[in-house]
């Protein structure tokens, strides 16, 4: 059987194209312009937005988020229906505007979104009525003015809008790794929280980092396509090689040395060793690419059959390649697709790419004790042809 397709999430720094024009494919413009691909306005916010929320905040056929940025002057956009932040069910929902006050009536509006669902009945991703929920992306240099020195700073946020905060582990290093922050409380609460949030953040807006982690969304797509940028393979697709998106759509065959600014491709790296490719790739990358700490997000789609082989037992295999990769593994259901699931690994390219070959050594591993022996627990007893050379 073919290796599970791979889907390239992209570099945070790479531009991944928001429904800035609409509330969603059927309510955006036809014409794009490349300013509404990109953040343009000095003031920005991320939220997490689970599917309810989603459907809420852009109202029917696009009334409420066309009404949102009319009355906040902000620009407000998703990614698109099946990209969701690695690790979750949520897609990204990204605010820009000129001033800080803008995303604090964004902010509200949001928040009133999110009671309003919570009302109509609690789920476990918005809470219920009197207690809320919401999730926000943080750089990691602004979650450290949240906390404050010893944790003086959340402490006291904490006492003053008598909310619960936590705090996920940064994705990636340096100063814009990605952080999800969850707040849970009343609704004025949440709007308490959210203006330190807001302020801390667009303390740092002109930071050299900045636009690089406000273009981000992290969005692996999980239907296995590849989302905005390329066609993507299909599930039965032989691996395809891992490489950032440099402005065009990547084909099977080997990747020539672009340019820094998404330059044109040429030469590449055709036959021979996969090993020997490997090394070679790597020792002609450049400083600016071994070395970048940023975010980095990869998908694969694997058979329902193996997934128990690829986590092991009680998760330890993903546990043991988490820990000596520095990354994040993931591994959930795809809607509408019963026998597959997307696994999800984030972290450092250079760690990425090493988690997603130790899982691919778990998941021959699981493929050959799944020919040779019993069929694995998950799913019905299936034949595993044997793996193409």
């Amino acid at each position: 059987a073919a290796l599970p397709a791979h889907v390239c999430g992209g570099f945070p720094g790479m531009k991944r194209r928001h429904e800035y024009e609409g509330a969603g494919d059927r309510f955006a413009s036809s014409k794009r312009g490349k300013g509404d691909r990109v953040v343009s306005m000095p003031c920005v916010l991320k939220f997490l937005t689970p599917e309810v929320m989603a459907s809420a905040v852009i109202g029917k056929g696009g009334s409420v988020i066309a009404n949102m940025r009319q009355s906040t002057q902000a620009k407000i956009g998703l990614t698109e229906h099946n990209e969701f932040y690695p690790g979750t069910d949520s897609r990204i929902l990204t605010a820009q505007a000129n001033t800080e006050d803008a995303l604090v009536d964004v902010s509200t509006q949001i928040i009133a979104k999110v009671a309003e669902c919570a009302n109509q009945g609690p789920s476990e991703q918005l809470g219920g009525p009197g207690e809320i929920k919401l999730r926000v992306l943080m750089p990691r240099a602004a979650v450290g003015g949240i906390i404050g020195k010893g944790g003086a700073a959340i402490k006291q946020l904490t006492e003053l809008s008598n909310a619960k905060i936590s705090i996920g582990e940064p994705n990636g290093s340096g100063p814009s790794a990605e952080q999800t922050v969850s707040i849970t409380g009343t609704q004025q609460g949440l709007e308490y929280v959210m203006g330190e949030v807001n302020r801390q953040v667009q303390a740092l807006n002109k930071e050299p980092w900045f636009k690089v982690w406000a273009e981000s969304t992290g969005a692996v797509s999980a239907s296995g396509g590849g989302g905005a940028w390329t066609g993507g393979p299909s599930h039965s697709a032989p691996p395809a090689q891992l490489a950032p998106y440099r402005g065009g759509e990547r084909h099977g065959g080997g990747y020539g040395g672009g340019g820094h600014n998404g330059g044109g491709s040429g030469g590449g790296f055709r036959g021979g060793n996969g090993i020997d490719q490997l090394m070679e790739i790597a020792s002609t990358l450049p400083q600016y690419v071994t070395e970048d700490t940023r975010g980095f997000a990869l998908s694969c789609v694997v058979p329902n059959s193996l997934v128990g082989g690829l986590i092991g037992r009680g998760g330890s295999g993903t546990k043991e390649i988490q820990g000596m990769t520095n990354t994040k593994i993931g591994i959930r259901e795809i809607p509408g697709d019963p026998e597959n699931r997307a696994m999800n690994i984030a972290g450092p390219l250079a760690s990425t790419c090493a988690a997603y070959m130790l899982m691919m050594k778990r998941y021959l591993d699981a493929e050959a004790q799944a020919a040779s022996g019993p069929p694995p627990r998950e799913g019905p007893p299936r034949e595993v042809p044997a793996r193409r050379r």
